[in-house]
């Protein structure tokens, strides 16, 4: 008897023949996948323990975030309206400043409407990288998500040394990694050229050989100074660090490349390594004069690119699949129409970041032998109606908020729009509660018309610009020393 039977959806399978079956049957045994086949009479009677009549609705594989950093997600809304260098320079002040003012309650508020968030709008596993990953990896284990987490390393950021924060790194692996039935896994997640020094790599490196089959997920080239911070770490650019180091390979999970030309482009895909795009946070800030993203190039040299949400501090939306939206619009914008089909966009939210996670085989698609992530789309509406191209719809008109129904390893965590899997009233109170409080202890000013940050910032504060220059007069060790 099948634990679950789903039956007369329209399953769009992102399996490798991509089938698209009209009346669909999916059934589930354990958590897994048995049977993706056209509906017949009998599975609309099935003797199963829980049997959903999807009439009207869409199933796909469950959605993916594939870059995100969640210890903020109480600041929705406080800096959407600054302009990117006086954002940045805020939103570290808070960085350095939360843990010691508003204690593990802020974060633990703020991981947890993350998994709401996440939940409600189909995502059903998220890529993460963070300062409070314990935190992190209970919350999204509780809420029954599916979660891939990494410790944030980054000593020219953060007060702890190289050697400090690697030994943190490895008690969070040794705890975390491949708990809550397999759902929540550990990464190791440098922060990038601009963050870590030579030291950190080098303790990264030794970290990856002792944990080979972790994925490494950092960000790189999201700085046009990313070459000259490179240099700063005895190597020609990021890309050479990193393949100096063994640290480009098919395990190493690139985000951003804002600022890479045709070559890194080509040098990445040639290394196997997968390349995570945050489009609607470069074209929300447009990251200085530079907005292109070198799409055609990795494409060309066969990359494979998946798509995430980055930070609520730079925008602060948790619906993917408009982020798929923000993505073509940015690539037909640069380069010319039609450069990302509809159902290119699926798959890069689905079966394109199962595989950047090194997922592809359990989750990503709807065949049998999967885990049973699952999401129903209500189009049963008149807004939707009619229709017929489904990866359009999927792409263009649908959103994160018409996901009706939620299934992760075969457990229902929400239906008919009812979540079942967490105290959502709790959580949202939780939440306010927490965001009251941060606004008491730093001095941002709120309304419904908007917000301001606090008239003097509440430690020193500390930019990009300002590293950046540190770095090509004095070196790393002069950084080092004076970040707080």
């Amino acid at each position: 008897m099948s634990e679950l039977v789903i039956h007369d959806a329209t399953v769009v399978t992102v399996d490798e023949e991509n089938r698209i079956l009209r009346e669909g049957t999916i059934r589930v045994e354990d958590g897994e996948i048995t049977a993706v086949e056209p509906t017949e009479e009998a599975d609309r009677r099935a003797d199963a323990d829980r049997v959903i009549d999807a009439d009207g609705q869409i199933a796909i594989p469950g959605l993916i975030d594939a870059h995100r950093h969640t210890d903020f997600a109480l600041v929705g809304g406080l800096f959407s309206d600054l302009d990117g260098d006086h954002l940045l320079r805020e939103a570290i002040s808070l960085y350095h400043n939360a843990e010691k003012e508003l204690g593990d309650s802020f974060f633990e508020a703020g991981w947890e409407l993350a998994c709401l968030r996440q939940l409600t709008n189909g995502i059903t596993t998220v890529n993460a990288m963070d300062f409070t990953p314990e935190i992190g990896a209970e919350a999204v284990g509780e809420s029954g998500l599916r979660g891939v987490i990494g410790p944030e390393l980054a000593d020219l950021l953060k007060p702890e040394s190289p050697a400090e924060q690697l030994a943190e790194a490895r008690s969070f692996i040794e705890e975390y990694h491949d708990t809550y039935d397999g759902r929540v896994t550990a990464s190791i997640a440098p922060g990038g050229e601009v963050g870590c020094s030579r030291k950190l790599w080098e303790g990264v490196a030794d970290l990856r050989r002792y944990y080979p089959d972790l994925r490494l997920h950092t960000h790189l080239y999201d700085t046009p100074e990313a070459d000259t911070m490179a240099a700063a770490s005895g190597a020609d650019d990021p890309i050479a660090l990193l393949d100096e180091l063994d640290l480009l390979d098919e395990r190493t999970l690139l985000t951003h490349l804002l600022h890479a030309d045709e070559d890194d482009a080509r040098r990445i895909a040639e290394s196997g390594a997968h390349v995570l795009h945050c489009a609607t946070v470069y074209s929300y800030f447009r990251a200085g004069a530079q907005t292109w993203f070198p799409l055609p190039a990795l494409r060309e040299a066969g990359a494979n690119v998946a798509l995430g949400l980055d930070d609520p501090f730079w925008f602060d939306c948790w619906d993917i699949i408009q982020e798929a939206k923000h993505a073509r619009l940015l690539a037909n914008f640069e380069y010319g129409a039609h450069q990302l089909s509809s159902y290119k966009l699926v798959k890069m939210l689905t079966i394109d970041a199962a595989r950047a996670l090194g997922m592809d085989d359990e989750i990503g698609s709807l065949e049998a032998g999967k885990r049973a992530d699952v999401v129903l789309f209500d189009v049963d509406a008149r807004r939707h109606e009619p229709f017929s191209n489904l990866p359009s719809l999927l792409t263009n008109t649908i959103t994160g908020g018409d996901a009706n129904t939620v299934i992760v390893d075969g457990e229902l965590l929400m239906h008919d729009g009812v979540v079942k899997s967490m105290p959502v009233e709790e959580t949202v109170a939780a939440a306010e509660r927490e965001r009251s409080r941060l606004q008491e202890k730093t001095g941002w000013k709120t309304s419904l018309a908007g917000s301001s940050p606090p008239e003097k910032s509440i430690v020193r504060r500390i930019s990009a610009r300002p590293i950046i220059r540190a770095i090509e007069q004095y070196g790393h060790g002069f950084v080092s020393e004076h970040l707080p």
